[in-house]
């Protein structure tokens, strides 16, 4: 008689095979056997999702979200609850009760809860969360963040991440000091994730931190406002906030990466004016000590469209950089490579305008001359002029270049094509050690 391999496992790897799955599956398996009646009581973690329940047996499922929490009260095992639930339905579970019970007495560490379909942004988030001894994440999508009256005491989190979250009430207007609240009450937080929402009702959304490492902000739709960023041990930050008026970055020595994709709420058919012109200036000084950079090419239409007015900041630190250049923005890429004067790692993707226009790459920056070893350049189109022109700069120019990569938006080519290409290129190369290959 063949056995049951499964059954044959023991129960603590069966209770971990059982906490990757939802919490609907982990049930279903109680009628397997007398063995497997209780076992999903066990699970280390809770993943509800009410589409997965039909609307018959919503009530009985929250019976048994009622049973589970209560099974081994004293028990440390849960350590994770995931909630996810459709705004309609939020009536039919007691979500805040279940929360609250999940974090105040079974002291889980992890906590993420996302409204799916949200007409309006709903507030169950119990006190208690904010007062957790226990939470190491802590996760909140599409919900919102009534304003905190007692100060916020999260020891151990580390991580937490706020999407499409309302802070305070419309009356209240305390948007600005319930983001400060939150932030402010986790001493030890080292990653923060933060994509807003036009009426998230932060009108200054200020970031400070001692014990911050990575910080991620995303601002793609909004009505202005500002973000003041303090954390002098951020080490990665992703600035994807393209709304915000006034952007204040210091004490940001300890960076090493930025992924900078920022419009800095410059109009189409606005006139470049001082202040926009500090604002910018102010933030690329502000993170001139990073290592490494990769920045868009709207970032870089805003910089050379204000470069009359905004000398590039120094980078005298970075060594990598990846940049998205079009054919109209390449009159800019000299003077910007001149800003790193330390540069080794070049990666360029490159995209051809609508509008063409002669580009004339005389200047030779620094870095050309002494430190930039590898190019790579991305997206050239085949016989294209400019694309050309760009790579044959950096063959007849960089003095230590030890490869340069070239690949093409049509890839792969035919080894006739290649050998065409190969021919175009200068055959003057400063550097004698540099390779160059094509895909």
């Amino acid at each position: 008689m063949s056995s049951d391999r499964l059954s044959d496992l023991p129960d603590p790897l069966l209770t971990q095979i059982l906490s990757h799955l939802p919490i609907i599956d982990s049930v279903k398996t109680s009628v397997l056997s007398k063995r497997w009646d209780s076992l999903w009581l066990t699970v280390s973690t809770l993943d509800l999702n009410d589409r997965d329940i039909a609307p018959p047996y919503k009530k009985l499922f929250a019976t048994f979200i009622d049973s589970f929490l209560d099974h081994n009260f004293e028990s440390p095992l849960l350590q994770s609850l995931k909630i996810k639930y459709d705004e309609c339905n939020v009536n039919l579970f007691p979500i805040s009760e279940w929360i609250a019970t999940a974090v105040h007495l079974r002291g889980i560490h992890h906590l993420d809860v996302e409204i799916q379909n949200p007409m309006h942004v709903v507030d169950f988030t119990p006190a208690s969360v904010y007062k957790s001894k226990t939470l190491v994440s802590l996760k909140l999508s599409h919900v919102r963040v009534r304003n905190l009256m007692e100060e916020v005491s999260l020891p151990c989190l580390r991580l937490m991440s706020l999407e499409n979250v309302c802070y305070g009430t419309p009356l209240g207007k305390k948007g600005d000091l319930c983001v400060e609240k939150l932030i402010s009450g986790c001493p030890v937080l080292e990653d923060l994730e933060l994509v807003r929402k036009c009426d998230d009702m932060v009108k200054t959304l200020r970031v400070r931190s001692q014990s911050l490492k990575m910080f991620r902000l995303e601002f793609r739709s909004g009505m202005g406002g500002g973000v003041e960023i303090d954390a002098p041990g951020l080490e990665y930050m992703s600035f994807k906030d393209c709304q915000s008026d006034r952007i204040v970055v210091k004490n940001l020595n300890s960076l090493v990466k930025i992924d900078v994709d920022s419009g800095f709420n410059v109009k189409f058919g606005d006139s470049e004016d001082l202040i926009k012109s500090d604002t910018i200036s102010c933030f690329f000084t502000g993170v001139s000590s990073v290592r490494q950079m990769i920045i868009s090419q709207p970032t870089l239409e805003i910089l050379y469209r204000y470069s009359e007015l905004v000398p590039v900041a120094e980078f005298q630190r970075l060594y990598h950089l990846q940049a998205a250049f079009s054919t109209s923005l390449l009159q800019l890429l000299p003077a910007f490579l001149d800003s790193c004067p330390n540069l080794k790692n070049l990666v360029l993707d490159f995209s051809v305008s609508a509008e063409s226009e002669q580009i004339n790459l005389t200047n030779v920056p620094r870095c050309l001359t002494s430190t930039l070893e590898c190019v790579e350049i991305n997206k050239l189109i085949m016989r294209e002029e400019t694309g050309i022109k760009l790579v044959n700069y950096f063959l007849e120019n960089a003095a230590v270049l030890k490869k340069l990569s070239v690949s093409f938006t049509d890839s792969p080519m035919a080894d006739e094509d290649l050998d065409t290409y190969k021919e175009l290129l200068t055959s003057t190369k400063r550097s004698r050690i540099c390779q160059v290959f094509i895909s």
